[in-house]
């Protein structure tokens, strides 16, 4: 159930809550009133009727002591035994309590009336009937209203409610929308709310998150691409020297020491080919060639040059249209990655079906490495050994550029999973085209 109408039957139950409790308080304190002013008009006229028997005795009779007498409201004088309805604990009392004068209302049915009774010392007990009848229709009349009132009430509260909980509902939606927007990069939202209240205050705040967090996200833009920049500067002005480097390590003897020279040479021009591949990548300067080739035959030829110890498993053949020269740098970064830091026994998995390529090995897995894997010079060398911190990088770069995606998980070892488009693959029998560019 939603805010809004929750909020709109909160305001409606409680409206019917006050109207009712209103309701019922009127109609009970008019009940209670009229009940207690025919108590007192009966409890007079039978003070009246006392002095009435005395002089208005049936025949001039004298009075018994035994005798007992009903007035009735046109002042007429008559036995008691004719007086119908005399309630028995009005009569009780009255014998009890000589020269006092008790009331008992009797309200139901469809004869209501108040009784009063009083005993004159030694002579006689006289009663009075005072009609509630008509104080009953008017009760029920009130009634009546006081229940059309409480559900007109009930009603307006429901649309009242209604209505204050869209207006409350809309400015949170308002908030919830320009939290969405900022989570969707548009760092320029805002709410620029009007009040004082505290949906105002949360827009206000909301407003004051979102100008700092624009803010500090570009600084980290600028300061990202004054990173990018300067590697990319520090790349190119290495690679000259360093390409003299390696050329004249080739001139040296087969010593231990020059063979070493010649390692850390063809590494470092390594290192920095690799930095310039990752800086236009990022840039999104690299463009795919767009060529038909047999994907199973690639997976097949790279896996038993760079890992023949590899369990292979593919389909017969899977045509498709791309770039083999990028999918050949995926797939060689991910066996050089489970070669290094994995562990013996490795699976390759090409599934057709799926267009998805696996680099499956056994060793500890990423580890705590995961999330940051692939990210530009994230080091391995706490979680799995070291590195350079730019295979996987490039890796999920070049899938980017094939418009795939890299996965990395641990499942028993490190798992690397490259999802080729589905539009990648080449139907039986289509014309072969190469040499397009994507």
């Amino acid at each position: 159930m939603s805010l809004r109408v929750r909020l709109a039957l909160a305001i409606a139950i409680i409206s019917a809550l006050v109207a009712g409790g209103i309701s019922v308080a009127v109609y009970q304190r008019s009940t209670t009133d009229r009940v207690d002013r025919a108590r007192e008009t009966a409890a007079r006229q039978a003070r009246t009727a006392a002095s009435i028997v005395r002089l208005r005795l049936p025949g001039g009779a004298t009075v018994t002591p035994s005798g007992s007498y009903v007035v009735t409201q046109d002042g007429a004088v008559g036995d008691a035994s004719i007086g119908l309805g005399l309630p028995a604990l009005l009569q009780a009392r009255v014998e009890k309590a000589p020269d006092r004068v008790f009331t008992e209302p009797v309200l139901e049915g469809d004869d209501a009336a108040v009784y009063a009774g009083t005993q004159l010392s030694g002579l006689a007990s006289v009663y009075v009937r005072q009609s509630f009848v008509a104080d009953q229709e008017e009760l029920s009349a009130l009634r009546d209203a006081l229940i059309r009132l409480t559900a007109a009430a009930s009603v307006i509260g429901a649309i009242l409610g209604t209505l204050v909980a869209s207006a409350l509902s809309r400015r949170l939606r308002r908030s919830a929308a320009l939290a969405r927007r900022l989570a969707a990069g548009d760092l320029d939202a805002r709410l620029h709310p009007r009040g004082r209240d505290e949906i105002a205050q949360l827009g206000r705040a909301l407003d004051d998150m979102a100008e700092s967090l624009g803010a500090t996200i570009r600084e980290l833009d600028e300061a990202a691409e004054r990173e990018r920049s300067f590697s990319a500067d520090v790349a190119h002005e290495l690679r000259t020297p360093i390409t003299g480097l390696v050329a004249a390590s080739s001139l040296l003897d087969d010593t231990p020491e020059a063979m070493m020279v010649k390692e850390r040479a063809g590494a470092l021009a390594h290192l920095v080919e690799d930095l310039l591949e990752v800086m236009r990548l990022d840039a999104g300067a690299e463009t795919a060639m767009s060529d038909q080739f047999d994907l199973v035959r690639l997976v097949g030829d790279v896996t038993r040059d760079r890992l023949p110890e590899a369990e292979i498993t593919l389909p017969l053949t899977l045509r498709v249209q791309s770039d083999p020269r990028r999918l050949e740098r995926i797939l060689v970064n991910l066996l050089e990655n489970a070669r290094r830091y994995g562990a013996a026994p490795y699976a390759v998995t090409l599934d057709a079906d799926t267009m998805t390529l696996t680099v499956r090995d056994s060793g500890k897995g990423f580890g705590v490495f995961l999330d940051r894997a692939a990210d530009r010079f994230a080091m391995a060398a706490v979680a799995r050994g070291g590195g350079s911190g730019l295979g996987l990088a490039i890796a999920e770069g070049q899938a980017r550029v094939l418009g795939g995606t890299l996965e990395l998980s641990d499942d028993a070892g490190a798992v690397a999973a490259l999802r080729l488009p589905p539009e990648a693959r080449v139907p039986i029998g289509a014309a072969v085209v190469t040499g397009g560019r994507s």
